[in-house]
């Protein structure tokens, strides 16, 4: 299985660098299938021949299915947060919702299987917890994982890192209240390192590849993050790095949750079975808040759609086509090899590429490259020079749509970066 995904994931780099759909827009999720299954291999090799996947399918389906609104959890946050967005996602609804489907359901088996890769995921020691952690302590650890949830909420520009906390601090008390051996609360009573030190080191791990992978594909998220945008590893900036070993221990936390009450198949050990009309019920609200969120995203988080020459203005969509451009061909193409193959005048090709070039650029999309144009910027070399505050102004007079100053805050920093490199 190693050797198989080691394969797959080769197979879909390559097919994505040639910039083939969909494996150009959904790089991200494509390419974590097969990484999945090393993490696995990986585990096998060094936990004696047992694969995750073969041995515990329950398991491995339910971390598949509640990853996704365990992860839409922290999109809701970012409604008030605006940390991030997405971009070049399909316009079709239904490829966009399954491939962010698809996408958000690799989360939790990650950390799962990136913490079983790096050691044994047996049975912890036999060593008892001296429950030195009482009822008001462990009330009092939530009430705290409650207060760092919302007080980002209140103040997000300087406070939104401890959102990455709170779920950490909500779940795992109420996991040592009914199986310490699950806990990792236990864990530091007893002074047992290990696992928490593979999650840390394995979310530190999958929190490289998340980013690896994000800034490959065309359908991707962009930080927004103010101040750090020249501090940056891919496309995640430096010191949020240090975010991802923190959130593995709250997924991880998370998960054991719904095991000890009974709503998700146990990664280790026996099940555990709520009522039947309490498992409905979670499947429901968990599919409705879903449902929500994705909705939500729709309006506040997604950026832009794959975008079209169709959709461009002032471009001759059809001559484009019909001389094998699309808009991400056209962006990095010369203008007279454009004006001889479309036969069309050298002038119009390049306006054609200028308005490419920006509307690939960080994402910008036909819509906001439209709304651009009506503020009177129609290439990157007029973006580049723009004040980000004069431009959101300038947008909001020409757009009925909402207008978020730390996008264009974006834009006009990227725009600056490929002046500078041009010249």
């Amino acid at each position: 299985m190693l050797v198989a995904g080691a394969l797959t994931l080769i197979v879909v780099s390559v097919v994505m660098r040639a910039g083939t759909e969909p494996f150009a827009t959904w790089y991200y999720p494509l390419a974590w299938s097969p990484t999945l299954l090393m993490l696995d291999a990986v585990a096998a090799l060094r936990g004696g021949g047992r694969f995750f996947f073969l041995t515990r399918p329950q398991a491995i389906a339910s971390m598949l299915a509640w990853s996704i609104p365990f992860w839409l959890f922290f999109e809701l946050l970012n409604f008030r947060l605006d940390n991030w967005y997405y971009v070049f996602v399909p316009d079709d609804p239904v490829a966009r919702w399954a491939g962010i489907g698809l996408s958000f359901a690799t989360v939790l088996p990650a950390i799962f299987l990136a913490e079983r890769a790096l050691g044994s995921p047996g049975r912890p020691t036999d060593t008892q917890p001296n429950h030195t952690l009482t009822p008001a302590r462990l009330h009092a650890i939530q009430a705290l994982g409650g207060a760092v949830l919302l007080v980002p909420l209140v103040w997000p520009r300087f406070l939104f890192p401890l959102v990455w906390v709170g779920g950490l601090l909500l779940a795992d008390p109420w996991v040592y209240r009914r199986d310490p051996e699950r806990s990792l609360l236990a864990d530091l009573e007893c002074h047992r390192a290990g696992r928490i030190m593979r999650l840390l080191l394995g979310g530190m791990l999958i929190g490289l590849l998340w980013e690896l992978y994000n800034i490959s594909a065309r359908g991707k998220w962009i930080y927004t993050v103010p101040g750090l945008e020249e501090l940056k590893l891919f496309e995640m900036p430096l010191l949020g790095f240090f975010g991802f070993p923190v959130f593995a221990l709250g997924g991880f936390a998370f998960y054991q949750a719904l095991v000890v009450s009974g709503l998700a198949a146990p990664d280790r050990g026996h099940a555990r079975h709520a009522p039947g009309s309490l498992r409905s019920l979670a499947a429901v609200l968990a599919i409705a808040f879903s449902s929500l969120i994705l909705l939500g995203m729709e309006r506040y988080t997604i950026s832009s759609m794959t975008p079209r020459l169709a959709n461009l203005d002032g471009v001759s969509s059809a001559a484009l086509e019909h001389a094998g451009y699309d808009v991400f061909e056209l962006a990095v193409s010369d203008p007279s090899s454009v004006a001889t193959k479309t036969g069309l005048p050298i002038e119009a090709a390049h306006a054609w590429v200028d308005l490419a070039e920006m509307t690939v650029l960080r994402g910008i999309g036909t819509e906001n490259a439209k709304r651009l144009q009506a503020a009177g910027i129609s290439d990157i070399a007029e973006l580049a020079v723009a004040d980000p505050a004069w431009l959101v102004e300038q947008l909001r007079e020409v757009s009925t749509q909402p207008v978020y100053s730390a996008r264009v805050r974006v834009w006009v920093h990227a725009a600056r970066n490929a002046t500078r490199t041009a010249r």
